[in-house]
């Protein structure tokens, strides 16, 4: 496995340097007076977040902005990824995933304003982690990262909390505040319209004397996605058959275009009418269409072919699977929509001079959809012959894939190899053909319903400030419905008379209705030319004009079928019911000289999760189910079936004030979170067979609701020091312990065997079992038909190989203030992040070593430089991570890859003029930074991928 050299000294070292010098510019700061100053600018964001974390009574990093509209990065994501131990996780070049102290975002818990959000993450399978490309940075005021819990925080983040907040309008500085911003767009490397635009409008306003206030936020974004790449995979041939492989399974050149089109809606209200009670009502709505098409050549069928001179030539086009080579030109539609709604409203009553009560109610959805359609090319040659079919003589047309088509690959490392063949206008030629057209339609649902209340005491007391105690009642759904429509082959269709004069044909699939025979189809009319990196020309198709013209509208939409049962095994319901109560004492006491505030408190969790889905239980075992094409089966039955369980989750956060500018806290905790939503549903498919006999009942699944929840004890200790001049320097350490991962695993029936290697039979003549399955099928509710016995059962599993992830954060924040003249507006703030963990995964298909988890990065550093100079403000941000595994989506699951080390850069310039008029001028992924994935042979293309700069310009005004 490669590895990055990274010089940890040199990291070290700058932020150390970075220390000592602030420490003395704040040794002379100190004995000079202090004028009071308004800071502006990039400036006041970065002190704002400093004095917002300082304030904190656990351990968290903050961005803070404190009005809307004023968070300068596009991305809520990208604001987040300059904190210490945040990365994030690049899709389409967009920061969208993020990843904290070594996790993936499966351990990562994010509410808005306090409440549990639903997600619009599902891709392949239903996920739980959030994606934060749906909010947009102009609608949020404060982004949080508590990195140790306390009792009330909700649970859920092994990894930390992400809290994102909205503004209250009654604290607006004004009684009207309006801002309004405009930003034209461009990218540098689009394929299709490289122009954007984002609008932004938002108001806050106090009525009533202050007592009714109301904020409005709207914002427009359309922006090109799209990306140049390549992979050595297409379909399921992912990676290299062995190291000493002369080419990949497969290979895709492929270029991606469309538009990202979101448009996001904020609403606060707030009734404050006297000191006893407030009103709040929040509302937020997200719509994300991420317009997603591709096309490109995909060459595959290459794991047992052999290369002559370099040249591998398709000896015989008549084969089926995956077991000689084969070309296409393909176009895929990977669009997807993506919907959230959120609803909260808090109601605060002050029932006495020291006694609060709080009650919380929330509804938020999140609906997401793919299309995933594919048409491929291929290209064919026709004719006519006469051979017997069912016993007559029949004369009629022949079609097979063109004959001496042959493929030269030049592999470019990493990088996108070179593809040719003999016809280098083969994809562009009157000999293509549609070979295959299908749609594996995706439709996720998230929602959540939840009520809380919570009970504030203010004592006079030496140790306790206040007692809180609270109670949550959620529920929460994951659904999806997954469907196919299918015509033809991917591989290639034929039909022709044998040696033996028969008629032979091959068509892999046909569910059209009204019927459409299975042949090569026409694509005049409905094809351009279009061009990929690496590979020659090809046809890029309309597909839904096409799909239209063939099978006529609406009559291709995705379908649940038994003969593809998994449609009915992905599909289904999770449901999970949670009883939460915590109690929490605050406490502010002292130690000899040194004051010391904090927390302590325990959170009880009660849960109650089942999965709704569709098991196969054997022919005449089960209900009478119908499928979309009209066929009736008794194999299969509706079935709910899952655990309840509890957690005590206790949590300790100390601050101490060792001076007015120093802190030191500690925390400790235990917390828990669950797995991915996708691996707890329960639907399973099954097939008969094995060493028991033809009665053996084997089942795969994509997962189980037994899995337990991540659990894991943690400690923290971080020292804070604060400069008057706003900014500080920060060392952190933590350490978390976790008990166990989630991994696939097959459990097979031990079965007692000969010397020869067969089973042994008893006197009944039945298979000898030494170790039978049966209790494990029980273990997971699953039934064992009339008839049956137990074999293999394929699941995900809690693998009891947890272990410890720790690390060391530094960061530093500095304005040079002492400077003369306009170099008294530079500053600069860093971090740098150390992260290990002894606990590994297993490689998958694609690596025979161990793998690091998923998210985790040793080094991560990120430094900005800032200038403000008067009324102009400019920043230049460079962030980077070390190579890092994350979960690949594929056909219905994932698989483990390794993301390479890369290095992104961005630029920030803005001028404010007296009238509330800002100038703004941004680029983002400066260099061109590329994604790089490895498929598990070190120093051959994986996947390989640019997305291009993206320029942005534009005016602000605010009044």
């Amino acid at each position: 496995m490669k590895k990055h050299k990274f010089n940890h000294m040199l990291a070290l070292a700058t932020t150390m340097a970075l220390v000592s010098g602030s420490q003395t510019v704040y040794a002379q700061q100190a004995a000079a007076e202090v004028e009071e100053i308004t800071v502006t600018g990039y400036r006041a964001t970065v002190l704002n977040s400093i004095d917002t974390k300082r304030q904190s009574d656990v351990v968290a990093d903050v961005v803070d902005a404190s009005a809307v509209g004023s968070l300068p990065q596009v991305s809520i994501a990208d604001a987040l990824g300059r904190i210490p131990g945040v990365t994030t996780v690049r899709d389409s070049g967009q920061s969208s995933q993020l990843n904290i102290r070594g996790m993936n975002g499966d351990f990562i818990q994010t509410t808005l304003n306090g409440r549990e959000q639903a997600t619009t993450s599902s891709y392949t399978e239903s996920l739980r982690w959030m994606s934060f490309d749906q909010y947009p940075a102009e609608l949020i005021s404060q982004a949080a990262v508590y990195k140790s819990p306390k009792a009330s925080h909700i649970e859920g983040g092994v990894a930390a909390v992400v809290e994102l907040k909205t503004v209250n309008p009654l604290q607006a500085a004004k009684e009207h505040n309006f801002n309004a911003g405009v930003r034209l767009s461009h990218n540098d490397d689009a394929t299709g319209d490289t122009g954007g635009e984002r609008y932004s409008l938002s108001y806050q306003g106090k009525f009533l004397d202050d007592t009714f206030g109301v904020a409005l936020g709207y914002s427009s974004l359309t922006q090109p996605n799209n990306f140049d790449g390549s992979r050595a995979a297409a379909d399921g041939q992912i990676g290299y058959a062995s190291a000493n492989s002369d080419f990949a399974r497969a290979y895709q050149f492929q270029t991606g275009y469309g538009d990202d089109q979101r448009d996001a809606f904020m609403l606060t209200t707030v009734f404050q009418p006297n000191d006893f009670f407030k009103a709040q009502l929040d509302y937020f709505k997200s719509e994300f269409e991420s317009e997603d098409k591709r096309h490109g050549v995909t060459v595959g069928g290459l794991s047992n072919a052999t290369a002559t001179n370099g040249v591998i030539s398709i000896g015989n086009p008549k084969t089926t699977g995956d077991s000689s080579p084969w070309i296409e030109a393909r176009t895929e539609d990977q669009s997807t929509n993506a919907d959230s709604d959120s609803l909260g409203l808090n109601l605060e009553f002050n029932l006495t001079d020291t006694t609060t009560l709080t009650l919380d109610y929330t509804d938020s959805k999140g609906d997401k959809t793919r299309k995933d359609r594919l048409a491929s090319m291929h290209a064919y040659q026709f004719g006519t012959a006469t051979g017997n079919l069912n016993g007559a003589s029949v004369t009629g047309a022949t079609w097979e894939e063109l004959a001496g088509q042959t493929i030269s690959i030049t592999e470019n490392g990493e990088k996108t190899p070179t593809i040719s063949f003999n016809n280098p206008d083969l994809l562009t030629s009157s000999n293509m053909r549609l070979s295959r057209y299908e749609e594996y339609p995706h439709v996720y649902t998230d929602e959540v319903e939840s009520f809380k209340a919570d009970l504030k005491q203010e004592l006079e007391m030496p140790l306790i400030k206040s007692v809180e105690a609270g109670v949550r009642v959620s529920e929460r759904v994951f659904d999806s419905r997954r469907g196919t429509f299918l015509y033809g082959a991917r591989d290639g269709q034929f039909r022709y008379v044998d040696g033996n004069g028969n008629w032979q044909s091959y068509c892999a699939d046909n569910i059209t209705e009204p019927f459409l025979e299975c042949q090569p189809q026409e694509i005049d009319g409905f094809v351009s030319v279009g061009s990929v990196d690496g590979a020659p020309d090809h046809f890029v198709v309309n597909m839904q004009g096409l799909a239209d013209d063939l099978f006529g509208p609406g009559n291709y939409q995705g379908k649940q079928i038994f003969s593809r049962d998994w449609t009915f095994v992905e599909s289904g319901a999770l449901e999970e019911k949670t009883e939460a109560f915590y109690l929490m004492a605050n406490l502010e006491t002292a130690l000899g000289s040194v004051p010391v505030t904090g927390n302590i408190g325990v959170r009880y969790v009660k849960s109650d999760v089942k999965s709704k889905g569709v098991q196969n239980v054997g022919a005449g075992n089960g209900e009478p189910i119908t499928d979309d094409v009209g066929v009736t089966q008794t194999n299969y039955k509706y079935v709910e079936y899952g655990p309840e369980f509890s957690d005590t989750l206790p949590s300790l956060n100390l601050n101490f004030e060792l001076s007015d500018n120093d802190v030191l806290r500690f925390a400790a905790a235990k917390v828990m979170g669950r797995p991915p939503a996708g691996q707890l549903k329960g639907g399973a498919g099954s097939w008969n067979g094995g060493d028991r006999g033809g009665n053996q009942y084997n089942v795969w699944t994509k997962g189980s609701p037994y899995l337990d929840p991540f659990r894991a004890n943690q400690l923290d200790l971080s020292y804070e020091h604060y400069f008057d001049n706003g900014g500080a320097v920060t060392i952190a350490g933590f350490w978390k312990d976790i008990e166990s991962l989630v991994e696939n695993i097959s459990y097979n029936p031990a079965i007692q065997r000969d010397s020869n290697g067969n089973p042994v039979l008893d006197a009944n003549g039945q298979v000898v079992v030494t170790e039978d399955t049966l209790p494990i099928f029980q273990a997971n509710g699953l039934e064992i038909p009339a008839g049956m016995v137990a074999g293999t059962y394929q699941t995900a599993v809690n693998n009891e190989k947890g272990g410890y992830i720790r690390g060391l954060e530094l960061a530093g924040t500095y304005t040079f203030d002492t400077l003369p003249g306009i170099f008294s507006g530079l500053g600069t703030t860093a971090s740098y992040s150390f992260t290990q963990s002894e606990m590994e995964i297993t490689g998958g298909s694609l690596f025979t070593d161990k793998l690091s988890l998923p998210g985790l990065s040793e080094n991560v550093w990120s430094l900005t430089a800032f200038w403000d100079i008067g009324q102009f403000s400019t920043n230049l941000n460079m962030r980077y991570r070390d190579e890092y595994v994350l979960n690949m989506p594929v056909p219905g699951s994932s698989t483990p890859v390794l993301g390479q080390a890369y290095t992104t850069m961005d630029y920030q310039a803005s001028y404010a003029f007296d009238n509330g008029v800002d100038v703004v001028f941004e680029i983002t992924n400066l260099t061109d930074e590329p994604v790089v994935l490895s498929y598990g042979q070190e120093g051959r293309l994986g996947e390989y991928k640019t997305f291009g700069r993206q320029y942005y310009v534009g005016v602000n005004y605010k009044f």
